[in-house]
């Protein structure tokens, strides 16, 4: 495994922290996803982290996106890599999550790392593009120390790719799927964490994880049943679109 002295993880579970509250793309069940408004605003709801997604302009910029497509939330045919940074930031990334978020703009992985790269918050950001793997890195590293972020990805190659490299940093590998076989592997390469659908996390998956060295942090906690039930497991953290229900969960608040 990768050895990393005590990080942004272990200072937040040493000062008591049940658990890492990752604001999925932001506090994305109020405000547009991936904007710096649903950002502080997963932070002033209490979240200890804040997930997010990159992409590449047409011209080399770093943009945090989710989709393959910009129709859902821009309305707007083509995907990301199709537009230059300066026609990115023409389009409203706003106006699909009401008329109040009218004209809020695309952020780049830059304004977001002078944002948030110092601030305390653990910072999960997710490859989202094959080939932007080290760049990436190298960006986040400028503003952000390694222990207080992890890079994720779905793909595989993405996460093997910064695995190989040089001075690794902090990765998971988020699963749609479970074996033993995999869980090695991840071990093999060094992965930190392994980053598993909630819809299907078992105690005994997170037990044989655990005792393989890997952090359990679960995705798609789509409702406050299923964040329920992964406070019950007792993952290390989990990404929610609901942070202030989370953080009321684990203070025993009403939201």
């Amino acid at each position: 495994m990768i050895v990393c002295g005590p990080g942004a993880v272990d200072q937040l579970l040493t000062k008591g922290v049940m658990m890492i509250n990752f604001a999925h793309r932001g506090a994305s069940q109020y405000a547009p996803e991936n904007t710096m408004v649903s950002f502080h605003m997963g932070v002033d709801m209490g979240a200890d982290g804040i997930e997010t997604d990159v992409q590449k302009s047409k011209d080399g910029v770093l943009v945090l996106f989710h989709d393959d497509t910009m129709k859902r939330t821009l309305s707007v045919d083509g995907s990301i890599s199709d537009f230059t940074w300066e026609e990115l930031q023409r389009f409203d990334a706003g106006a699909f999550k009401g008329e109040k978020y009218k004209g809020t703009h695309l952020v780049s992985l830059e304004e977001f790392m002078k944002a948030f790269g110092a601030s305390g918050l653990h910072l999960a950001i997710e490859i989202k593009q094959k080939g932007i793997e080290i760049e990436t890195l190298e960006m986040i590293r400028r503003y952000a120390d390694d222990r207080n972020f992890t890079i994720t990805s779905f793909m595989f190659d993405s996460i093997r790719c910064l695995a190989e490299y040089d001075n690794p940093p902090q990765l998971g590998y988020l699963a749609r799927t479970y074996s033993e076989e995999l869980l090695d592997q991840l071990v093999s390469l060094g992965i930190d964490e392994y980053c598993p659908d909630a819809a299907f996390l078992t105690a005994e998956m997170m037990r044989r994880a655990e005792e393989k060295g890997l952090r359990v942090r679960a995705w798609g906690v789509k409702t406050p049943e299923l964040m329920d039930k992964m406070v019950e497991l007792g993952v290390y953290g989990m990404t929610v679109n609901f942070p202030d229900l989370l953080y009321a969960r684990l203070n025993n608040e009403s939201a």
